[in-house]
C-alpha cells in the first residue's frame, strides 16, 4: 500500500535528483569588479599611467626605482607594483609567468617581449596602444615612448603577455 502511494512520485524524485547533479556550481564573488573586463582595463590604465610618469628617468641596469633609474623589467615591475600587483623582477621571469597573448590581440597594458639575446626574451615593454610602447631601452638612454614599427624593434618582437 505504501509503495503504491509513492510510486507516482518516483519519476519526479528521479528528475529532481539528476537535475541537481548536472547543475553548475554557484560561486560568490566578493569583488565582482576583480574579474570584469572593465576592472582589467582600469587596472591596465593605472599601470600605464605609472609607467608614463617615469618618462625621462635614466636607464640603469638592475634599476627598479625612479630615484636610481630603471632597466626594462624594473620599469614593468615598478609600474605593476604601484597598483598592488606583484610580478617577477626579470624579463625572462616575466615572460615565463605572464599569460601568452597572440600579437594580433594585444591591448594597452600588455607586455611586449623582444629577442635581443638570440631567440629568447631580452627586453620587455608595455604596449600603450596605437602602435606605441613605453620602455627603458638601454644604457645612456631614458624611459621613453617608441613606435612598434621602428625598424630595430619591429624585427625583434617575439611575443606578448598579460598579467
Amino acid at each position: 500500500m505504501i509503495f503504491s502511494t509513492f510510486r507516482h512520485y518516483i519519476p519526479l524524485f528521479l528528475v529532481l535528483l539528476f537535475s541537481a547533479c548536472s547543475s553548475q556550481p554557484t560561486y560568490v564573488n566578493d569583488n565582482p569588479r576583480a574579474t570584469s573586463p572593465r576592472h582589467q582595463a582600469d587596472s591596465s590604465q593605472q599601470v600605464l599611467n605609472f609607467a608614463l610618469q617615469q618618462q625621462g628617468v635614466a636607464y640603469r641596469y638592475g634599476g627598479s626605482r625612479p630615484a636610481t633609474g630603471f632597466d626594462c623589467s624594473g620599469l614593468i615591475q615598478f609600474s605593476y607594483g604601484q597598483v598592488g600587483k606583484r610580478i617577477p623582477r626579470t624579463t625572462r621571469a616575466q615572460y615565463q609567468s605572464s599569460r601568452a597573448i597572440p600579437l594580433s590581440k594585444i591591448r594597452p597594458g600588455d607586455l611586449l617581449f623582444y629577442e635581443t639575446e638570440g631567440r629568447r626574451p631580452g627586453h620587455v615593454a608595455l604596449y600603450l596602444g596605437r602602435g606605441e610602447m613605453i620602455h627603458a631601452p638601454s644604457s645612456g638612454k631614458h624611459v621613453r615612448i617608441s613606435r612598434l614599427n621602428n625598424p630595430y624593434w619591429r624585427t625583434r618582437l617575439l611575443a606578448a603577455g598579460r598579467f
